[in-house]
């Protein structure tokens, strides 16, 4: 059976704020967590997968990217994996272990997983060649010295690299950018209201200085603007 509350995330595909510029893998990520089966979105996608999965003994983690309007919801792949950066994302809303809760599911037992209520927002921050999937000549961010501006020990929790080195000093650990993709590290932050995610993961972004690097400053504003009364007349929220 299905193990754990239902995900609902919106992404941020676009390079530079207000859905402009190029597409990317993803520039952030607004979710959060419902255990209620009836949710209309899910009854009307994942929900018609149930049989099928069983027949096939899938065990794992499954998405439905979907468009939705008035009209309905219009699934446009589905992914049978973990997907980043909403992995660090569901780091931050789980508050049980990823071992216990990967076991169970392994071995087809139930779980109760236990997740922070709330909305969370994770922000990828990145450098050049991003956002080309390709490195170019002359155009890395690699061997970037990272500077954090008074992070305090629990604020670090926030922070999850992907392409960073660290060095141990007499002064202290040192890090640096130690790929040339520009796929850097990513903040994430959980809260009640999608406002104060916000404020907390960007709060914290400002804190962290490396040369040449960029993020969109809009991670879940059209969610507050707009896309949150929408669902709610459409009858998904």
């Amino acid at each position: 059976d299905w193990v754990g509350p239902i995900e609902m995330n919106v992404e941020y595909k676009k390079f530079f704020p207000g859905d402009l510029g190029p597409n990317t893998g993803e520039m952030g990520t607004l979710a959060w967590y419902d255990d209620n089966e009836n949710n209309k979105l899910f009854q009307e996608t994942l929900s018609k997968l149930k049989p099928y999965l069983q027949s096939i003994n899938f065990r794992g983690d499954m998405d439905v990217n979907c468009i939705v309007n008035e009209n309905g919801a219009f699934p446009l792949e589905p992914t049978p994996r973990f997907g980043s950066p909403a992995v660090h994302l569901q780091s931050e809303l789980h508050e049980s272990p990823w071992a216990d809760f990967l076991k169970a599911i392994a071995d087809g037992k139930d779980y109760q997983l236990r997740w922070k209520k709330g909305y969370g927002i994770v922000l990828m921050i990145a450098s050049g060649p991003m956002p080309y999937a390709t490195k170019i000549r002359g155009v890395s961010s690699k061997g970037l010295q990272i500077y954090f501006d008074h992070v305090s020990a629990e604020e670090f929790q926030h922070l999850h690299f992907e392409e960073v080195s660290r060095y141990p000093t007499d002064q202290g650990d040192q890090y640096y950018v130690s790929d040339s993709r520009g796929f850097i590290m990513y903040v994430t932050a959980v809260e009640a209201t999608v406002e104060a995610a916000r404020e907390k993961v960007y709060a914290l972004a400002k804190k962290i200085d490396i040369p040449k690097t960029f993020y969109r400053n809009d991670i879940g504003l059209s969610f507050i603007e707009r896309d949150a009364e929408l669902l709610k007349k459409w009858g998904y929220l």
